[in-house]
């Protein structure tokens, strides 16, 4: 098959978006298929400037040239969208393209709907592979009104691709419950939730980690949440913990990466003095299971509301890799349905601070045997449930399958 896969980030962003992208294409590849990527000349979170065309492991990668405001505001954000948007229809246009199945992703929001148009003009097969649901994530999250034009308008945008796609790939059973609700055949969903993409395990000693003695954790136990500090991803049950945790020399809260987010982490920390956060940059995709192997614990966020609309993934990464999991969130989530099949991870709702502090406490006070079997049994469950071969091929079948 010819594949075109639309997209605003791809390798070597950090998003996970791209990365899982980025693996999928480069499995479709080592079947045999064609596949060309049209993404941004920009890093997503960065000041990168991409190559406008080059080849990376098999896969032909068109870049376009959009607006590159820093994502503070949401206003600027929507420009980059829809400037993407623009330049991408425009490359769609004046290429000369012939392709068989074409992928749309919901980053940036929309885009999906310039593939289903692109793809019905070809006569091809559109998948659109849903991240996240627009406009209620962005209403979940408080960035537009729910009764608002705009919110109006993205619902009957969102509507419409869901209803013309040929197929649709869902993260999990709340999603796939949306998808129906809003137009979409049963029959043409695929249920995959994406994979883990480390590309080591560290199995070292824990005071050997070289993260760790690089940022000089020494014994504490080290609460980390890694990754994207998102819209989506509120932290001010975590900070508060920390600061009710300060006189507690046991315990570091690490956070890394970037996103809008991070500076609500760094004002909170300077302005409460606390020494027991610390922050650090993205890790590179190579090298971050070292510095996810340097925590006790990975912190895996989701908002109130916002269950079936997003999909944190850090769950699949951070049990791969072998960490407890502490849950922050809504009690029904694919996250609690995971956690509930094993024990002594920490679940707590938001705002529930002296929860958390009280199950932290209780899990530090477990034995460092008690601690093993349960980063043993998060890993073998994930290695069953979410190894990375399993769930890309998932997805390489349901591609081709659509195709027969």
């Amino acid at each position: 098959m010819n594949i075109l896969i639309i997209t605003q980030v791809y390798f070597p962003d950090t998003a996970s978006v791209s990365q899982h992208l980025t693996d999928l294409a480069e499995r479709l590849v080592s079947r045999g298929h064609s596949v060309e990527v049209i993404s941004s000349r920009f890093g997503y979170d960065t000041d990168d400037v991409y190559a406008k065309k080059y080849l990376q492991n098999g896969v032909s990668i068109s870049r376009v040239r959009n607006s590159n405001y820093k994502k503070k505001y949401f206003l600027f954000r929507a420009l980059n969208f829809l400037s993407f948007n623009v330049t991408l229809l425009g490359n769609l246009l004046i290429g000369k393209r012939s392709v068989d199945l074409v992928i749309g992703t919901t980053v940036p929001p929309f885009s999906a709907l310039i593939g289903l148009a692109f793809a019905k003009i070809q006569r091809a097969t559109f998948c659109f592979w849903v991240m996240d649901l627009q406009p209620e994530l962005a209403i979940a999250s408080g960035l537009i009104k729910e009764k608002s034009i705009t919110a109006k308008f993205f619902n009957i945008l969102g509507d419409f691709i869901i209803r013309k796609s040929d197929k649709l790939i869902s993260l999990d059973r709340f999603m796939t419950g949306y998808l129906i609700n809003r137009g979409a055949l049963p029959n043409n969903i695929s249920e995959i939730p994406v994979w883990p993409v480390s590309e080591g395990f560290y199995d070292g000693d824990r005071s050997e980690n070289p993260f760790r003695i690089q940022n000089r954790y020494h014994d504490k136990f080290v609460i980390m949440f890694s990754g994207n500090h998102a819209h989506v991803h509120p932290l001010g049950t975590l900070l508060q913990a920390a600061m009710k945790l300060k006189d507690d020399q046991r315990f570091l809260f690490s956070f890394v990466g970037g996103g809008v987010r991070k500076e609500e982490v760094t004002s909170f920390r300077l302005r409460h003095q606390l020494s027991n956060i610390v922050q650090h940059e993205f890790q590179p995709r190579s090298s971050f299971h070292i510095s996810i192997a340097a925590s006790d614990m990975q912190v895996v966020v989701l908002g109130d509301g916002q269950v079936g609309f997003t999909h944190p993934n850090k769950v699949y990464g951070a049990m791969f890799l072998g960490k407890p999991i502490l849950y922050i969130g809504p009690r029904s989530s694919h996250v609690t349905d995971i956690l509930a099949e094993l024990q002594n991870n920490v679940m707590v709702r938001h705002d529930d601070v002296d929860e958390l502090i009280s199950q932290l406490l209780n899990f530090a006070e477990l034995s460092e045997d008690e601690k093993s079997i349960v980063a043993q049994k998060n890993r073998e469950y994930a290695t069953v449930k979410f190894s990375p071969d399993i769930l890309l091929d998932k997805m390489v079948i349901a591609l081709e399958n659509n195709q027969l």
